[in-house]
Protein backbone atom coordinates (compact mmCIF):
# COMPACT_ATOMS: atom_id res chain seq x y z
CA UNK A 1 0.00 0.00 0.00
CA UNK A 2 3.01 2.22 0.43
CA UNK A 3 3.39 2.26 -3.35
CA UNK A 4 -0.24 2.11 -4.42
CA UNK A 5 -1.55 4.70 -1.93
CA UNK A 6 0.17 7.82 -3.37
CA UNK A 7 -0.56 6.64 -6.93
CA UNK A 8 -4.27 6.18 -6.18
CA UNK A 9 -4.50 9.57 -4.44
CA UNK A 10 -2.70 11.34 -7.30
CA UNK A 11 -4.91 9.62 -9.87
CA UNK A 12 -8.12 10.53 -8.03
CA UNK A 13 -7.07 14.17 -7.54
CA UNK A 14 -6.05 14.46 -11.19
CA UNK A 15 -9.27 12.86 -12.38
CA UNK A 16 -11.35 15.26 -10.29
CA UNK A 17 -9.47 18.27 -11.73
CA UNK A 18 -9.83 16.98 -15.30
CA UNK A 19 -13.58 16.37 -14.96
CA UNK A 20 -14.10 19.76 -13.29
CA UNK A 21 -12.09 21.72 -15.89
CA UNK A 22 -13.24 19.99 -19.07
CA UNK A 23 -16.82 19.02 -18.20
CA UNK A 24 -17.79 21.67 -15.63
CA UNK A 25 -19.51 19.24 -13.24
CA UNK A 26 -20.73 21.30 -10.23
CA UNK A 27 -20.04 18.61 -7.63
CA UNK A 28 -16.53 18.04 -8.91
CA UNK A 29 -15.85 21.79 -8.92
CA UNK A 30 -16.45 21.97 -5.18
CA UNK A 31 -14.02 19.11 -4.61
CA UNK A 32 -11.49 20.71 -6.98
CA UNK A 33 -11.66 24.03 -5.10
CA UNK A 34 -11.00 22.18 -1.85
CA UNK A 35 -8.07 20.33 -3.41
CA UNK A 36 -6.68 23.66 -4.61
CA UNK A 37 -6.67 24.88 -1.01
CA UNK A 38 -4.85 21.71 0.06
CA UNK A 39 -2.33 22.34 -2.70
CA UNK A 40 -1.62 25.84 -1.35
CA UNK A 41 -1.09 24.42 2.14
CA UNK A 42 1.24 21.71 0.80
CA UNK A 43 3.14 24.36 -1.18
CA UNK A 44 3.74 26.38 1.99
CA UNK A 45 5.09 23.28 3.71
CA UNK A 46 7.40 22.67 0.74
CA UNK A 47 8.73 26.22 1.11
CA UNK A 48 9.36 25.51 4.80
CA UNK A 49 11.18 22.27 3.97
CA UNK A 50 13.25 24.15 1.38
CA UNK A 51 14.16 26.80 3.95
CA UNK A 52 15.24 24.14 6.45
CA UNK A 53 17.32 22.38 3.82
CA UNK A 54 18.92 25.67 2.73
CA UNK A 55 19.72 26.51 6.35
CA UNK A 56 21.32 23.11 6.99
CA UNK A 57 23.50 23.30 3.87
CA UNK A 58 24.78 26.82 4.48
CA UNK A 59 25.13 26.40 8.25
CA UNK A 60 27.32 23.36 7.64
CA UNK A 61 29.43 25.43 5.25
CA UNK A 62 29.76 28.21 7.84
CA UNK A 63 30.58 25.86 10.70
CA UNK A 64 33.30 24.16 8.65
CA UNK A 65 34.49 27.51 7.23
CA UNK A 66 34.60 26.27 3.69
CA UNK A 67 35.52 28.50 0.76
CA UNK A 68 32.93 31.26 0.39
CA UNK A 69 31.40 30.73 3.84
CA UNK A 70 30.97 34.49 4.23
CA UNK A 71 28.41 34.47 1.44
CA UNK A 72 26.51 31.77 3.31
CA UNK A 73 26.44 33.98 6.40
CA UNK A 74 25.08 36.90 4.35
CA UNK A 75 22.43 34.65 2.80
CA UNK A 76 21.21 33.26 6.13
CA UNK A 77 21.17 36.65 7.86
CA UNK A 78 19.28 38.30 5.00
CA UNK A 79 16.80 35.42 4.62
CA UNK A 80 15.86 35.20 8.29
CA UNK A 81 15.86 38.96 8.76
CA UNK A 82 13.31 39.39 5.97
CA UNK A 83 11.26 36.46 7.27
CA UNK A 84 11.13 37.78 10.85
CA UNK A 85 10.44 41.31 9.69
CA UNK A 86 7.66 40.13 7.40
CA UNK A 87 6.06 38.01 10.15
CA UNK A 88 6.24 40.79 12.75
CA UNK A 89 5.33 43.84 10.69
CA UNK A 90 4.00 42.38 7.47
CA UNK A 91 5.17 43.01 3.93
CA UNK A 92 2.13 44.67 2.34
CA UNK A 93 2.12 48.42 2.79
CA UNK A 94 5.08 48.46 5.19
CA UNK A 95 7.38 51.35 4.34
CA UNK A 96 10.53 49.81 5.83
CA UNK A 97 10.00 46.46 4.07
CA UNK A 98 9.44 48.27 0.77
CA UNK A 99 12.58 50.38 1.34
CA UNK A 100 14.70 47.30 2.02
CA UNK A 101 13.27 45.54 -1.01
CA UNK A 102 13.93 48.49 -3.33
CA UNK A 103 17.35 49.23 -1.81
CA UNK A 104 18.83 45.73 -1.62
CA UNK A 105 16.84 43.12 -3.49
CA UNK A 106 15.91 45.09 -6.62
CA UNK A 107 19.46 46.33 -7.40
CA UNK A 108 20.94 42.87 -6.86
CA UNK A 109 18.31 41.31 -9.12
CA UNK A 110 19.07 43.92 -11.76
CA UNK A 111 22.77 43.11 -11.44
CA UNK A 112 22.12 39.41 -11.99
CA UNK A 113 20.00 40.10 -15.06
CA UNK A 114 22.63 42.48 -16.43
CA UNK A 115 25.27 39.75 -16.05
CA UNK A 116 23.04 37.41 -18.01
CA UNK A 117 23.41 39.72 -21.00
CA UNK A 118 27.09 38.77 -21.28
CA UNK A 119 26.29 35.05 -21.11
CA UNK A 120 23.63 35.54 -23.79
CA UNK A 121 26.11 37.40 -25.97
CA UNK A 122 28.64 34.59 -25.53
CA UNK A 123 26.03 31.96 -26.40
CA UNK A 124 24.93 33.99 -29.40
CA UNK A 125 28.51 34.19 -30.63
CA UNK A 126 28.86 30.42 -30.44
CA UNK A 127 25.47 29.83 -32.06
CA UNK A 128 26.05 32.27 -34.91
CA UNK A 129 29.30 30.73 -36.07
CA UNK A 130 28.53 29.72 -39.65
CA UNK A 131 29.10 25.99 -39.92
CA UNK A 132 25.80 24.68 -41.28
CA UNK A 133 22.92 25.96 -43.38
CA UNK A 134 20.76 26.28 -40.26
CA UNK A 135 23.41 28.40 -38.52
CA UNK A 136 23.65 30.61 -41.60
CA UNK A 137 19.88 31.10 -41.65
CA UNK A 138 19.92 31.90 -37.93
CA UNK A 139 22.72 34.42 -38.38
CA UNK A 140 21.06 36.19 -41.30
CA UNK A 141 17.70 36.36 -39.49
CA UNK A 142 19.30 37.68 -36.31
CA UNK A 143 21.23 40.36 -38.19
CA UNK A 144 18.12 41.50 -40.05
CA UNK A 145 16.09 41.67 -36.85
CA UNK A 146 18.78 43.59 -34.96
CA UNK A 147 19.26 46.06 -37.80
CA UNK A 148 15.51 46.51 -38.17
CA UNK A 149 15.03 47.19 -34.45
CA UNK A 150 17.53 50.05 -34.18
CA UNK A 151 17.15 53.58 -35.64
CA UNK A 152 20.21 53.25 -37.84
CA UNK A 153 18.50 50.38 -39.69
CA UNK A 154 15.67 52.53 -41.01
CA UNK A 155 18.20 55.23 -41.88
CA UNK A 156 20.13 52.75 -44.04
CA UNK A 157 17.03 51.31 -45.71
CA UNK A 158 13.40 51.96 -44.83
CA UNK A 159 12.47 48.31 -45.51
CA UNK A 160 14.59 46.90 -42.65
CA UNK A 161 11.91 47.53 -39.92
CA UNK A 162 9.27 45.81 -42.06
CA UNK A 163 11.54 42.81 -42.65
CA UNK A 164 12.32 42.55 -38.94
CA UNK A 165 8.62 42.72 -38.06
CA UNK A 166 7.81 40.01 -40.63
CA UNK A 167 10.50 37.70 -39.23
CA UNK A 168 9.21 38.20 -35.67
CA UNK A 169 5.53 37.84 -36.61
CA UNK A 170 5.70 34.79 -38.87
CA UNK A 171 8.78 32.51 -38.67
CA UNK A 172 9.52 33.40 -35.05
CA UNK A 173 5.92 32.99 -33.87
CA UNK A 174 5.58 29.76 -35.82
CA UNK A 175 8.65 28.31 -34.11
CA UNK A 176 7.56 29.48 -30.66
CA UNK A 177 4.08 28.02 -31.09
CA UNK A 178 5.54 24.74 -32.30
CA UNK A 179 7.74 24.55 -29.21
CA UNK A 180 4.81 25.44 -26.95
CA UNK A 181 2.57 22.82 -28.54
CA UNK A 182 5.31 20.20 -28.21
CA UNK A 183 5.91 21.11 -24.57
CA UNK A 184 2.16 20.98 -23.89
CA UNK A 185 1.79 17.54 -25.45
CA UNK A 186 4.84 16.35 -23.52
CA UNK A 187 3.40 17.74 -20.28
CA UNK A 188 0.08 16.02 -20.93
CA UNK A 189 1.85 12.73 -21.62
CA UNK A 190 3.89 13.05 -18.42
CA UNK A 191 0.76 13.92 -16.42
CA UNK A 192 -1.05 10.87 -17.78
CA UNK A 193 1.93 8.67 -16.93
CA UNK A 194 1.88 10.00 -13.36
CA UNK A 195 -1.90 9.65 -12.98
CA UNK A 196 -1.89 6.09 -14.28
CA UNK A 197 1.07 5.09 -12.12
CA UNK A 198 3.50 4.41 -14.98
CA UNK A 199 5.85 7.21 -13.94
CA UNK A 200 6.91 6.78 -10.31
CA UNK A 201 10.11 8.82 -10.11
CA UNK A 202 8.39 11.52 -8.03
CA UNK A 203 7.68 8.98 -5.30
CA UNK A 204 11.36 8.33 -4.55
CA UNK A 205 14.07 5.96 -5.64
CA UNK A 206 12.87 3.12 -3.41
CA UNK A 207 9.40 2.92 -5.03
Amino acid sequence: MRREGPIILAGMAGLVSIISCFFGAPGFKVVKDELDQWFLIATNFMVLVGLINLTMIHWKRVSQKRAGWGYSVALLVAAYFFIVHGLVRGSVGDVQYKWMYNTFFAPMSGTMFSLLAFYIASAAYRAFRIRTAEATLLLVSAVLVMIGRVPIGSAIWDKFPSIASWIMDYPNNAGIRGIQLGATVGGMATALRILTGIERGHLGSDV
